[in-house]
This record gives C-alpha cells, sequence and structure tokens, in this order.
C-alpha cells in the first residue's frame, strides 16, 4: 500500500509538471473567464440594477400592468394604415428587462406589449406540449410529467435577467468543453509516453508490477482531471457570480431556460448540473486514459476526444428513440438548457427516472467500466521488439 500511495504520488508530479498541462490550464481558464464576461460586455445581459425590485415577484397581471406603464411601444404606419412596433420607449428602466424578456416569448414587440398572465402560462404549456408529442412518449411518461406540470410554480417568479445562478446554468455547456479540451491534453500522455518514449520494458521489469502501476497512473489522472474541472467550473461560477450578484436563486428554471415541466428553483438546477459537471470530469478523465492506453499515442488521443465532441453535436430524430435517447447522454453537450426539455425516462425496478437522475449513475458506471479495462489492457501489454 505504501508503494501504491509513492507510485500515486510521483505520478501526479509527473503529470502536473508536463509544460503543456499549465499551458492548458491557463489557456483554458482564461478563455472561460473571457465567455463569461463577453456576454455581459457584448449586451447579450445587461446590467441594470432598477430591475431588483421585481426580483422576487410573481411576473402575473398586475406586474404586466405596470410594465405596459412603465414602456411604450414605438410604432411606424403602414402604407395601408397598418401600425407596426418597431422599438419601445422607456420610462422606468427597471421594467425594460421584463419586457426585453417577453419579446424572446412572444416574438415581437406587440405580442410582449399586450400579454397577460393566462397568454405567458398559455404560451409555456404549448411548448411543453408539443416537445412532448415530438418525444413520442409512452403513456406512464406522459402521466409522469403532467403530474408534475401540475405542481410547477405559475405564475413564474421574475428571477433577474442578469442572475449569477441563471447565468451559470445557461453556460454550463462550455464548463464541459473546455474541461475535455484540459483534460484530453494533459491525460494524453498518462499510459502513451511510455510506448513513446521507450520506456515501457524498464519501468515494467521494476518490482511494484503492472498491476499497483496502473492503478497509480488511474488515480493519479482522475485526481489531476476532477481537479481541472473543479478549477474551470469555478472560473464559470466565480466570474457569473461576480458580475451578476446571489440573488434571485428562488426563481423558477423557466425564466432561464425557457418552458418546462421539469420546473425546480434556478438555484437547485444550478447545484444538480454542478455536481453532475465533477461527474463528467471524472468520465471524461478515464476515457482519456483509456484511450492513452489503447493508442499510445497522444495526438490520437486528443484527436478521439474531439471526435466524441463532435458526435455529441448529433441530434438523431426522437422517432429513433433508443439511440436519440442514448446520445442525449453524451457527456459533453448534456449539460445545456435542452436538457431540461429531454422528458424520456428510464424505466427501472418499477420506477421512472428522468435523465437528471439517470445521467450520473450511468457515467459512474461506464467510469467502473473503462477503468478497469484500462487496468486490465495494461497488465496484459507486452513491450514492442
Amino acid at each position: 500500500m505504501n508503494n501504491l500511495g509513492s507510485m500515486y504520488r510521483f505520478e501526479v508530479r509527473k503529470i502536473v509538471c508536463r509544460k503543456i498541462t499549465a499551458i492548458a490550464m491557463i489557456a483554458v481558464v482564461l478563455l472561460m473567464v473571457a465567455m463569461s464576461i463577453g456576454e455581459h460586455v457584448s449586451g447579450a445581459k445587461i446590467v441594470n440594477k432598477e430591475e431588483l425590485v421585481l426580483v422576487g415577484r410573481a411576473i402575473d397581471d398586475k406586474m404586466l400592468d405596470e410594465m405596459r406603464a412603465a414602456v411604450e411601444p414605438k410604432t411606424i404606419t403602414m402604407d395601408d394604415g397598418t401600425q407596426i412596433a418597431v422599438g419601445i420607449g422607456v420610462n422606468d428602466p427597471a421594467y425594460q428587462p421584463l419586457m426585453d424578456y417577453l419579446i424572446t416569448i412572444g416574438g415581437n414587440i406587440d405580442k410582449a406589449y399586450n400579454m397577460t398572465e393566462a397568454d405567458l402560462e398559455k404560451r409555456f404549456s404549448g411548448v411543453i406540449d408539443e416537445i412532448i408529442q415530438d418525444q413520442h412518449l409512452t403513456a406512464s411518461e406522459v402521466d409522469y410529467w403532467q403530474s408534475k406540470r401540475a405542481q410547477s410554480q405559475m405564475p413564474l417568479l421574475y428571477g433577474k435577467i442578469q442572475n449569477g445562478w441563471g447565468d451559470s446554468v445557461c453556460i454550463m455547456y462550455f464548463v464541459a468543453i473546455l474541461s475535455m479540451i484540459s483534460i484530453a491534453t494533459t491525460l494524453s500522455g498518462v499510459f502513451s509516453d511510455e510506448a513513446q518514449l521507450h520506456t515501457d520494458a524498464l519501468i515494467f521489469s521494476s518490482r511494484n508490477g503492472k498491476k499497483r502501476l496502473a492503478a497509480a497512473k488511474l488515480l493519479a489522472g482522475i485526481t489531476v482531471g476532477i481537479f481541472e474541472t473543479l478549477v474551470v467550473l469555478l472560473a464559470c461560477v466565480g466570474t457569473e457570480f461576480v458580475i451578476s450578484g446571489f440573488d434571485g436563486g428562488d426563481a423558477s428554471v423557466q425564466f432561464f431556460v425557457g418552458p418546462t415541466a421539469m420546473d425546480m428553483r434556478i438555484s437547485t438546477a444550478f447545484w444538480i448540473y454542478a455536481g453532475t459537471m465533477l461527474v463528467i470530469g471524472l468520465l471524461m478523465s478515464v476515457i482519456a486514459m483509456c484511450l492513452s492506453q489503447v493508442f499510445n499515442n497522444s495526438i490520437a488521443v486528443i484527436a478521439s476526444m474531439m471526435v466524441l465532441w463532435l458526435i455529441s453535436t448529433l441530434n438523431p430524430p426522437y422517432s429513433w428513440r433508443l439511440i436519440s435517447q442514448a446520445c442525449s447522454y453524451l457527456p459533453v453537450t448534456f449539460l445545456g438548457s435542452w436538457t431540461f426539455s429531454d422528458y424520456r425516462m428510464v424505466h427501472l425496478f418499477g420506477r421512472l427516472f428522468t435523465i437528471l437522475e439517470t445521467a450520473p449513475i450511468v457515467y459512474l458506471v461506464f467510469t467502473a467500466i473503462l477503468g478497469g479495462l484500462t487496468q486490465i489492457s495494461y497488465e496484459r501489454y507486452q513491450v514492442a521488439k
């Protein structure tokens, strides 16, 4: 056991002390911070301290009436005499973010300006109905989500357009991509370096044996991979919370990702996504090391991880139920806002489980399988003559 601990510490130092590790970490952290800041600088997220007076209030007819008194559509008259809204005038800036939000929901200024509480609920309900129909759910799945919809928080609570919780959830997809790039770069040589540098014969002849050495390498790679994921995650959420603050965590996730029957507080969604991101980091670490053992080539490992990313972007039609549902679990693109609209479930032990409940378990199972296969492959590996 002491030998295993010594080998583990040696392997961690070997990974961390590589120049490429430092370069990859610095690059992805800077990219993550730049992306988090970029959406605010570009105006995609408007800084509006006045809207704080609305945070936590229900978007009901009273608030919508207040909004209509605070903003005024700017119209132009067409040749046929009809008037079309082309912009909005703002009397009270606190309500401008709400108007902008309703424009994205309603599709144009007129619909947003005249929207009522019933219209908003109907709009959300119609989108959910359409997705449920498209996904070809079973009768038991439909019944499950109908019961969940009855418990949904309507009317929605206003959650602040620029919200640290919501901004972090909506950008978590990029945390997965950048973590994958960093992990692929730093762990691609964990096993392949021995073959490429022709030191494998010397290493295998040591008294520690392949079994302990493989375990030490896997543990070291997992440690570094999870650390990298955590650093990128902290760079993301740290930047978002510094800019947007911690208020508005009680708002519905629907306020940020759009209509969904998978309703919950945005702060709850954040913790689910953050925890799942760490599990994804664990899985991607083991995938990278497994490929390193299989290919014995660092470039091939990085290329294969990029191919996995590209495969993750594929969207098979919902009618291909098994293939489409399996693709929805691919880790690189799992943490997007679209996951909250995936209502296909896993039937197990007489119960139904949502994709958010089953994904971490699926990732852990694959981690164990790939880790075991990597261990066996390394123990059976023969030095090339």
